[in-house]
């Protein structure tokens, strides 16, 4: 079957859209996660806290008190450090993907990368190792788009996450994009 694109797009990803898109997947999946163990560390640590001021010779306290303080730490800074790492992996790749958009699903593939990577296969020769296959993704109920200010943030499900720019995209193809969401909640309704 030959695939029928309603437009094609190829782009590069810049920090800043890597940046604000990680955070919305950040917002939609992983904070609420993480607020909720902080503040429950907290709870924790100043439960430990009050406990240790009744008994002041409880050594266990103080040490579960710097326990709960470093897990708080720890949930706090955990999406921080893994969105810094995520933009400057994604930024500094230089890949060129392509974005195309059919009736019922949407194809991501890498055009291009920065240079090709060559491996050596068992007998020693060098070959040169192929792009990776498109992702698809259906709009389907999976199917969920986010919006900000640079980009367009395409899920499905909690497993495929794609960052798409809006710079130089023109105001139709914006159209496009946001249908895609409004068709796939319409075919759930069917």
């Amino acid at each position: 079957m030959e695939d029928r694109y309603i437009f094609e797009k190829e782009y590069s990803l810049a920090a800043d859209a890597v940046r604000e898109g990680y955070k919305a997947f950040q917002k939609k999946f992983i904070l609420k996660k993480s607020y909720i163990f902080t503040a429950l560390f907290l709870i924790l640590a100043a439960d430990f806290i009050h406990a240790a001021f009744k008994n002041p010779s409880n050594y266990l306290c103080y040490l579960l008190i710097a326990l709960c303080l470093a897990f708080a730490f720890r949930e706090w800074y955990n999406p921080k450090k893994s969105r810094r790492t995520i933009v400057d992996t994604i930024s500094n790749s230089g890949a060129v993907y392509r974005l195309s958009v059919a009736d019922t699903y949407a194809d991501i593939a890498t055009v291009s990368a920065p240079a090709p990577v060559e491996v050596t296969d068992a007998e020693g020769e060098t070959v040169e190792e192929p792009l990776p296959e498109p992702t698809r993704i259906p709009f389907d109920s999976e199917y969920a788009l986010d919006e900000t200010d640079s980009c367009f943030c395409l899920y499905y499900g909690k497993t495929v996450f794609y960052i798409v720019p809006k710079d130089g995209m023109s105001e139709e193809e914006m159209k496009i994009i946001r249908s895609t969401y409004k068709s796939s909640a319409e075919a759930d309704k069917n």
